[in-house]
C-alpha cells in the first residue's frame, strides 16, 4: 500500500503461539496456522494510444495495448498484452478510449476495464512482420489471429537464436525473447540487420528489460562479433546436419577461404572424414539457394573473417571420432580437450554411436548412459591419462 512505511503486497495472519501453530500441521502446500491476504490492486486510468500487433514464432499475432504512461506499484507502465481477439472485442477497445489498468500479482500489466468503449480497432488482414495473409481461428470460443505464411520471419526465430549463440557469432544480450521482440517491431528483418540495431536506440531502450546500460552492452557485443572466424560463421548459418565440429572440419579443409567454403562441391565435401552424402547434399543445396545467398552476402558485408592460422600440429587424430564424458583433471574443461583433438584432425561428438572410436572417461566403471552405450557397441573407453600419453607420444597406449 502507498501509505505504508515499507512496500508490501499483503499481510499474513498467524497464531501468536508458535507451538500451537506447529501442532496444527499443514496441507500438501500450506501451513494450517496462517492465512494470507493480498492488498487490492492499484488501478489507474489512462488513454489508449494504439494497438500494436505482435507476431510470435508459432504464427500467433497478439494485440498489445499502448497507452499514456502511468505509475503502478512503483514503476512506470505504458503497455499491456490484450492476449487475444476475444478479450479485445469484449473490452470494445478503441484508439483514444479511457481505460483502467493494473498489475496482476503486482508484476504483469493488464487492462481491467474500458470506460468509453468505442470499439474502433480494426483487426489487420496482413501480418505486421511479413505482410502475409492472416487468419482468425475460433477454438473453444476464443478468437485468435494467425499469420499463415510459413516463411514469415517471426516463425524463423530459431535461425536468429543460433546465429547469435555462443558457438556462432557469440552476441551476448540477444536472448530468444529479445530477438522475437525486435522482429515483431520490424527492427530486424534478416540476420545482417542485427549489426544495425544501434540505429534503433530509442525503440530498444523502451523495451521491457532494456535501458541505456544494457543497450550499450548489446551494441558493444554486436561490434565485437563483427570480427569472427570462418567456422563460426559457417556454423551460424544453420545448414542442416552441419554442427560446429563439421563446420570446423570443412573450414580446415579449405584453409578458411570463404569463397572455397561456400562453393565446395559434393565430391570435395565427401572427401572429408565425417561428412557423409546427406550432409554434403544439404550443404551444396543450401549455398545454391538464391535467397540464402542474398542473406550470406549481406552478412559478409558486416563481418571481418580472421585469417586462418597455420596448424602445425601433427594430425595424429585424423579420421578418429571421440566422445568425452565426466570430469577432467589435466585440462581446464572438456572444451579444451575437444579443441586439442580438433587441432590434431580428430572429431568430437556429443553421443556414442557405431562411428565412435573412443570414449574418454576417467570413470570407466560408471553406469552413465555413454559408458553403457560404449560397452554395448564395443567402443574402447580410455582415461584422460591414456589420452594425454597418446597426445604426447603420438601412439595409443596398449
Amino acid at each position: 500500500m502507498a501509505d505504508n512505511d515499507l512496500p508490501s503486497d499483503g499481510l499474513v495472519l498467524t497464531y501468536d503461539s508458535i507451538s500451537y501453530g506447529e501442532s496444527l500441521g499443514s496441507t500438501a502446500k500450506f501451513p494450517r496456522d496462517s492465512i494470507a491476504f493480498k492488498w487490492r490492486d492499484e488501478i489507474k486510468e489512462t488513454k489508449l494510444l494504439e494497438i500494436e500487433w505482435s507476431a510470435s514464432r508459432t504464427g500467433l499475432i497478439n494485440p498489445i495495448a499502448i497507452f499514456e504512461p502511468v505509475e503502478l506499484e512503483g514503476t512506470t507502465v505504458s503497455r499491456a498484452s490484450v492476449h487475444n481477439l476475444s478479450i479485445m472485442e469484449s473490452l470494445e477497445l478503441g484508439i483514444g478510449d479511457t481505460i483502467s489498468v493494473y498489475k496482476a500479482n503486482m508484476i504483469i500489466p493488464q487492462i481491467s476495464d474500458n470506460l468509453t468503449r468505442s470499439g474502433n480497432v480494426e483487426v489487420p488482414h496482413s501480418c505486421p512482420v511479413c505482410g502475409g495473409e492472416t487468419l482468425i481461428k475460433n477454438e473453444n470460443d476464443i478468437k485468435t489471429l494467425y499469420c499463415i505464411n510459413d516463411d514469415c520471419l517471426a516463425k524463423q526465430i530459431k535461425s536468429f537464436t543460433l546465429f547469435v549463440s555462443r558457438d556462432a557469432l557469440n552476441i551476448e544480450g540477444l536472448s530468444e525473447a529479445t530477438i522475437e521482440k525486435l522482429i515483431a517491431k520490424g527492427l530486424v528483418k534478416e540476420l545482417a540487420d542485427i549489426f544495425h540495431i544501434e540505429n534503433f536506440k530509442d525503440e530498444i531502450t523502451e523495451m521491457e528489460g532494456f535501458g541505456e546500460k544494457s543497450f550499450s552492452n548489446l551494441k558493444d557485443s554486436v561490434n565485437r562479433a563483427r570480427k569472427t572466424t570462418a567456422s563460426r560463421l559457417l556454423y551460424s548459418l544453420g545448414i542442416p546436419s552441419i554442427g560446429l565440429s563439421n563446420a570446423k572440419l570443412i573450414c580446415r579443409k579449405f584453409n578458411d577461404d570463404w569463397e572455397r567454403i561456400e562453393n565446395a562441391d559434393f565430391e570435395e565435401l565427401t572427401e572429408i572424414s565425417g561428412i557423409g552424402d546427406i550432409m554434403a547434399k544439404n550443404y551444396v543445396s543450401f549455398f545454391k539457394d538464391e535467397k540464402k545467398q542474398e542473406i550470406i552476402n549481406d552478412i559478409l558485408k558486416e563481418v571481418e573473417l580472421e585469417a586462418a592460422q597455420e596448424n602445425t600440429s601433427e594430425q595424429i587424430f585424423d579420421g578418429i571420432n571421440f566422445v568425452i564424458t565426466g570430469s577432467v583433471e589435466q585440462f581446464k574443461n572438456r572444451d579444451e580437450v575437444k579443441e586439442v583433438i580438433e587441432q590434431r584432425g580428430g572429431k568430437v561428438t556429443g553421443s556414442v554411436t557405431s562411428k565412435t572410436n573412443y570414449l574418454i572417461n576417467n570413470d570407466s566403471m560408471s553406469n552413465s548412459s555413454k559408458n553403457k552405450k560404449a560397452k554395448e557397441l564395443g567402443v574402447r573407453i580410455i582415461t584422460e591419462n591414456e589420452f594425454a600419453e597418446w597426445l604426447n607420444s603420438g601412439t595409443l597406449p596398449e
